[in-house]
């Protein structure tokens, strides 16, 4: 820490059906505490909706801290966020988005007969679609050949989460739309986006945010950003802590 102060926790929000420690290359580089948090079977079974996963999260970690969020995980943080609680005091994002399926109104999402088709193969053949999903994280990344062996360990450890689960929570990025919520966050926020990333499209003008949040897009990166781009990600965000006088500390 370059300001002498104390660094906040910061709270690591993961995505659909991956683990949060899929992030460790990024957050090791946190000079604080870290709390991982996967939405996995425990989680998801004390929340029906992505709000009640917000409200369970936010009454565990109810003191001033970073929130990163990892694709799904974004809407989560981005929620907490925007609660305006004070547990949030600067929100980040990771191949986030404010609308995950694309229609007339938002074309910068998944197509929707795209969505549609993975949500069928998801309910016929799990295991299968689970491993599409995942290798589809780090389709388009400039070092994929190493990417995919950064991913290998991940693909035999499988998923934390149930048939069920993934069916429920999949439903949540088919309606979630937090594009008002984005246009609005008083709470300073950074959104990296990978420059290859096929998951996620959207761009810094996609949507108009406000002056307290920024973007940052990582040359090479495709979806994931914990394996061979985790160190361009903490760059980003060392940036833009540098750049906030809003905050009090300074990594």
């Amino acid at each position: 820490m370059s300001s002498g102060k104390v660094c906040p926790r910061l709270v690591v929000v993961a995505g659909w059906g991956v683990r949060a420690e899929m992030l460790s290359e990024l957050y090791g580089y946190w000079p604080g505490e870290v709390v991982p948090v996967s939405l996995d079977d425990e989680l998801l079974a004390r929340c029906h909706s992505l709000s009640e996963v917000t409200d369970e999260l936010l009454s565990l970690y109810p003191e001033p801290s970073v929130w990163m969020g990892w694709s799904l995980g974004s809407q989560v943080v981005m929620e907490a966020a925007a609660r305006e609680t004070g547990a949030v005091s600067c929100a980040i994002t990771l191949g986030g988005f404010p609308k995950f399926v694309a229609d007339d109104s938002w074309p910068h999402g998944m197509p929707e007969p795209d969505f549609r088709a993975f949500a069928v193969g998801i309910q016929r053949d799990p295991q299968r679609y689970w491993l599409h999903f995942l290798l589809l994280m780090i389709n388009g990344a400039a070092n994929e050949k190493q990417e995919r062996q950064c991913l290998k360990p991940w693909l035999e450890k499988g998923t934390l989460v149930s048939h069920a689960h993934l069916c429920t929570s999949l439903t949540w990025l088919k309606t979630g739309d937090q594009r008002a919520l984005w246009r609005s966050l008083v709470t300073p926020a950074l959104h990296v986006m990978g420059e290859n990333d096929v998951v996620v499209s959207s761009r810094a003008d996609d949507l108009a945010v406000p002056a307290s949040s920024d973007y940052a897009v990582v040359p090479g990166m495709a979806h994931w950003p914990g394996g061979c781009s985790a160190s361009d990600c903490w760059g980003a965000i060392q940036a833009f802590f540098a750049s906030q006088k809003a905050l009090s500390w300074t990594l």
